[in-house]
C-alpha cells in the first residue's frame, strides 16, 4: 500500500469515527434537553447575573428529591403561617383587668375621662399574668407630647398593662388623647387639676391631685394586680414592670439619676431592708424616689385612707406611711436585691414656649399645622 493510501485511508477513518461521535452526542442532547413548559421551574443561579438561569425539569428530578422538596416546601408554608401570626398577634393581647368592661361607665363628676379600650376582646380570654396599671401624672408643657410619647413606646413592650394617663387641667388635651390613641396602648385619660390653693406655694406639689385621681379610679375599678406611678420624664428598663408585676404588697429598688448621690435606693443588708440612701432624708421614714417602688392594688384596697398628701418633697414618703400597717421586713428588694438600676430619674431640658407664628406671612403653608401640633402654645 503506498503511503498516499495509507493517508486516505486514516482520514476516511477519521472522518466516520468523528460523524458516529457526533451523532451520538447529538442523540444524548436530545435526550436531556428541556424546554421550559409547566413542569418546568426557573431558578436563579446566584453565580450568574440575573438573566443567567438554571432550568431543572422536576419530572427529571428522583422521587427522594420530590420528596424532599416537598417537605421543604411544607415547612417553608408552616413558616410563613406562624410568621404572619406573630405579625398580628400584639393586636390580639387580651387584657386580664376584671373590671375593663367597667371602664365604660361615667366617670366622677369632679372629673371627665376618656377611654381607648376594646370591651369584646377582653371578655373572650383572659391573660395569665398580674395586670399592671400605670399611673402617670402629666401637664402641658412644650415637652409633653415627647415625653409621653417616650414612655408610651417603652410600656408597648409590656403585656397586660392599662396606662393611666391623668391631666393637671379641667378638660383633656386633644392633642394628648390623640397621641395615645397614635401610640396605642391600652389607656384611660382622666384629669385632676391642682386645687387652687396649692398653685400659689412656691413648692407646688405637682402630680399629686392627678396620682390621687388614679387611686380614685383604682378604687373603683380594680381588684387585683399592682401600680405603679411612672412619671412622663423618667427612663425604664422593661425588665421592672416584670417584676414588680407580682408584688405581694409593697416593691421597692434603686432608682438612678437622684440628688448629688446619683443614686435613691433601699440599703440592704444580709438580705434585709437596713435603712436607704438618698441626697435627701429630710426627716422622712421613707426617703425613696416616685420611680422607686410599686403597690399591690389588693393592698391599696385594704387601705381606703391611703393617699398622697399635699406637701412638695414628702409626697413618697406621706403616701408610703398612709399604707401603714407596713413593716419594713414586708418590702419586697427586686432589681437583683437592689444591686441594679432599672429606672432613672432623667429630667427633660424645659424648652420655651415657641414663639408666636406670624400668620399673614405664612398662611397656606405647612407651619400652620405644625403650630397646632405644639403643646405650650
Amino acid at each position: 500500500m503506498t503511503l498516499k493510501s495509507s493517508a486516505r485511508l486514516y482520514l476516511t477513518i477519521f472522518l466516520m469515527t468523528t460523524c458516529i461521535y457526533m451523532v451520538l452526542y447529538q442523540y444524548h442532547i436530545s435526550r436531556t434537553q428541556i424546554l421550559p413548559d409547566a413542569s418546568t421551574e426557573i431558578k436563579v443561579d446566584s453565580k450568574f447575573h440575573s438573566k443567567d438561569f438554571r432550568l431543572v425539569n422536576r419530572q427529571q428530578l428522583g422521587h427522594e428529591q420530590q420528596s424532599q422538596q416537598q417537605e421543604q416546601l411544607q415547612q417553608h408554608k408552616q413558616q410563613s403561617q406562624y410568621e404572619q401570626q406573630q405579625k398580628v398577634e400584639p393586636e390580639k393581647i387580651e387584657y386580664s383587668l376584671e373590671t375593663l368592661d367597667n371602664t365604660r361607665t361615667v366617670a366622677p363628676s369632679s372629673s371627665t375621662s376618656t377611654k381607648s379600650l376594646s370591651t369584646s376582646t377582653t371578655t373572650s380570654i383572659k391573660n395569665a399574668l398580674p395586670p399592671l396599671y400605670i399611673i402617670t401624672p402629666t401637664y402641658k408643657r412644650p415637652e409633653q407630647l415627647a415625653e409621653l410619647t417616650r414612655l408610651g413606646y417603652t410600656l408597648k413592650h409590656v403585656s397586660n398593662l392599662l396606662w393611666l394617663v391623668i391631666e393637671d387641667s379641667k378638660t383633656p388635651s386633644e392633642l394628648v388623647t390623640k397621641r395615645l390613641h397614635h401610640i396605642a396602648v391600652p389607656f384611660i385619660h382622666l384629669v385632676a387639676p391642682m386645687p387652687e390653693q396649692y398653685r400659689k406655694s412656691k413648692a407646688m406639689p405637682r402630680g399629686v391631685s392627678n396620682r390621687n385621681r388614679g387611686l380614685e379610679w383604682l378604687r373603683a375599678n380594680a381588684t387585683e394586680g399592682v401600680f405603679y406611678f411612672a412619671d412622663d420624664d423618667n427612663t425604664y428598663d422593661i425588665s421592672i414592670f416584670e417584676q414588680m408585676r407580682y408584688t405581694k404588697k409593697v416593691s421597692m429598688w434603686p432608682v438612678g439619676l437622684v440628688t448629688r448621690l446619683g443614686v435613691s435606693s433601699p440599703i440592704v443588708r444580709n438580705g434585709q431592708l437596713d435603712g436607704f440612701y438618698d441626697g435627701w432624708i429630710g426627716g422622712r421614714k421613707y426617703p425613696v424616689d416616685m420611680a422607686g417602688f410599686a403597690v399591690s392594688v389588693k393592698f391599696l384596697l385594704e387601705r381606703p385612707n391611703a393617699k398622697m398628701p399635699y406637701k412638695a418633697g414628702y409626697e413618697e414618703d406621706g403616701f408610703l406611711k398612709s399604707l401603714s400597717p407596713l413593716n419594713k421586713t414586708e418590702i419586697e428588694l427586686l432589681a437583683s436585691s437592689c444591686t441594679e438600676v432599672l429606672t432613672w430619674h432623667t429630667q427633660t431640658k424645659k424648652n420655651p414656649v415657641a414663639a408666636k407664628l406670624n400668620v399673614t406671612k405664612y398662611s397656606g403653608t405647612n407651619l400652620l399645622k405644625l403650630t397646632e401640633a405644639l403643646v405650650g402654645k
